[in-house]
């Protein structure tokens, strides 16, 4: 959307220690450049993908969230209204000042600089009734697609969700195909897929460790 939603409260911030990697270093530098290098909040490709996303959430509301890659926060700011609690995590430590800044006055929002699967959030963080990646994944290897995979249906609260949207079209940084990122979340067999949302451009995928629909959980259809 043009105008960004307005959280209610102050965002909490922190931040870990470990030292930024290529890729990190790679987008900090974008995000010193341009506060909006890929232009989330101008292009309409950009609005409607954030729009379909939170349409394909199964739950109106979540109690506990995370978002890790969030950038600058455009995608964050639209999730916060309808979470309780919402983790926010880059690995650019210009994309979490932007998010932060984004954010300013969102006290259940926390900001921290991460990078995935090596700083999964701390026991305490979790578990998440919600889990967002988008447009990070393709960026690790086999290795640390799998970690990732782990962490996530490891810290998956029970009926929870996980939502994930990547570009398909190949571009220098990638290092793994959106097919084999998002096969490897449907490969595992506590997750059943909700969704899935497919167009030349983007593939966006929901897995729920609870194979009800969202009508079932409603009461319909039952």
């Amino acid at each position: 959307m043009n105008a960004m939603t307005t959280a209610t409260a102050t965002a909490t911030s922190a931040t870990t220690t470990a030292a930024p990697g290529p890729i990190s270093a790679h987008f900090q530098q974008l995000y010193r450049d341009d506060a909006d290098p890929w232009q989330v909040r101008q292009r309409w490709y950009e609005q409607r993908k954030r729009a379909l996303l939170l349409a394909s959430l199964p739950q109106a509301r979540y109690r506990n969230a995370y978002e890790p890659g969030c950038g600058n926060g455009a995608l964050t700011a639209e999730l916060a209204p309808r979470c309780e609690r919402l983790l926010a995590s880059d690995g650019a430590a210009e994309a979490v000042l932007l998010t932060r800044g984004q954010l300013a006055g969102a006290r259940h929002v926390t900001v921290r600089q991460q990078q995935l699967p090596a700083d999964w959030p701390p026991r305490g963080s979790g578990p998440f009734d919600l889990i967002v990646i988008s447009e990070l994944a393709y960026y690790l290897d086999g290795a640390a697609l799998a970690r990732l995979v782990d962490c996530c249906v490891a810290d998956l609260a029970p009926g929870g969700t996980i939502v994930l949207c990547h570009w398909r079209r190949p571009f220098k940084d990638r290092v793994l195909a959106p097919a084999r990122v998002h096969g490897g979340f449907d490969a595992q067999p506590a997750l059943h897929r909700l969704l899935r949302h497919e167009e030349e451009d983007f593939l966006l995928d929901v897995w729920s460790n609870q194979a009800a629909s969202v009508a079932q959980r409603e009461g319909l259809g039952i």
